[in-house]
């Protein structure tokens, strides 16, 4: 130390003795003030971690390998289709050979795939009478070995063989179009109801004959919100074990379930007030039933990172209470973005739709979690189907 920094030491009192020195009140105050700070930090520090990082038992706030314990969808293969690869694909069938039909939605046509993804034949005719536009749903015919795809834009329901050869299209060339209301026919969906085949359109599910002519109409003419109307039914399932039909009422945000005389059994969620959605369901447009008889709804805007409790995928039972929610959203192979149409195939397989990541996710499902609520919205009520078209039989 040099001598100009001894001189700026501070000096001692003349005559102390420092092993003698008197305690400083003050400086012992001081002291007991910052241990009391000390210790609320290391509280508030406490509190922090707790918060951040959950409690134990708590799996809606764990990490990605925590919470993939009680994760039901084991990813099974994601599959792209042929190059130039799938662009937003919105459909996905099992075909009765047990092959995977998937709308290429974006591309305008249909992949054919075995379920390990291999590439069995691409259909994108433009031109000719079984020429794709933009295909959505599609059904399997498994009695008459064919497979029908509606396509919303051609205003038409295709049929092929399971080998992908055009078959025919409906409604029949003679079918007078006002039957389908001024925002004439799109078909987003298409099942079969018994013998005949079904498509969802704008305003309601219409029944085609055998000829391809419409013989019933389930719904009002026209959109709506009312008893027995629908606003763009993106998807239906029959459940033909307990006779009857669950329709994703899209932009209603509801569920319906009906008999096959299309009376209203229940009807889960309501439709938008004052411009805004209010009710449980956000914008259902996938429906399936599981072997056990559980209804899968796709819920594509119902968003969640986790994935458990509460996600892309809402089970009920068939009288339309709330079992499960499940599938997050995110870029992890088990993970979706704004998915779509859901079916299921042999051995326990499903597939979904998965526009925004261009591809068809296969996949299984363990046990289903609980959810996070413990109920819906539900209204039950039987109120007859309105007759829109005058029908003497029964579909």
């Amino acid at each position: 130390m040099s001598d100009n920094e001894q001189s700026e030491a501070p000096p001692t009192a003349a005559g102390a003795d420092s092993n003698s020195e008197e305690p400083d009140p003050l400086r012992n105050v001081l002291w007991i003030f910052l241990a009391l700070l000390l210790v609320v930090a290391v509280g508030l520090a406490g509190l922090l971690v707790w918060v951040i990082a959950g409690r134990d038992d708590d799996s809606t706030n764990a990490g990605p390998n925590e919470r993939a314990a009680n994760y039901p969808i084991k990813d099974v293969r994601s599959i792209f289709g042929p190059d130039p690869g799938f662009k937003a694909p919105l459909g996905v069938s099992f075909s009765p050979d047990g092959n995977l039909w998937t709308s290429d939605t974006g591309n305008g046509r249909i992949v054919i795939t075995t379920t390990a993804g291999r590439v069995k034949r691409v259909i994108a005719d433009r031109t000719g009478p079984g020429a794709i536009s933009t295909p959505y749903g599609i059904a399997a015919d498994p009695e008459r070995e064919r497979m029908y795809v509606a396509d919303w834009t051609r205003g038409a329901v295709l049929a092929f063989s399971q080998a992908g050869r055009f078959l025919e299209s409906l409604p029949s060339p003679g079918q007078d179009p006002e039957v389908f209301g001024k925002d004439g026919f799109t078909p987003y969906d298409v099942k079969l109801v018994g013998s005949r085949v079904v498509a969802s359109s704008n305003n309601g599910l219409y029944f085609f004959d055998s000829k391809g002519r419409v013989a019933a109409h389930w719904g009002r003419g026209k959109r709506g919100a009312g008893a027995g109307s629908f606003n763009f039914p993106d998807a239906f399932e029959v459940d033909g074990e307990n006779g009857r039909v669950y329709v994703a009422d899209s932009l209603n945000r509801r569920v319906v379930a009906l008999d096959l005389d299309g009376n209203v059994l229940w009807v889960s969620g309501s439709p938008d007030a004052a411009g805004k959605t209010t009710g449980f369901w956000q914008l259902p447009r996938g429906i399936t039933i599981a072997p056990d008889g559980t209804i899968l709804v796709v819920d594509t805007f119902r968003f969640d990172d986790v994935g458990v409790g509460q996600g892309h995928v809402v089970a009920l039972s068939s009288d339309g209470e709330l079992i499960s929610e499940f599938g997050r959203a995110g870029s992890e192979e088990d993970s979706f973005a704004y998915p779509d149409k859901i079916a299921v195939g042999p051995d326990g397989l499903y597939a979904i739709a998965d526009r925004d990541h261009n591809r068809t996710l296969v996949f299984r499902l363990d046990e289903l979690p609980p959810p996070r609520r413990s109920e819906l919205s539900l209204y039950k009520k039987t109120f007859s189907r309105p007759q829109a078209v005058n029908v003497q039989h029964k579909v």
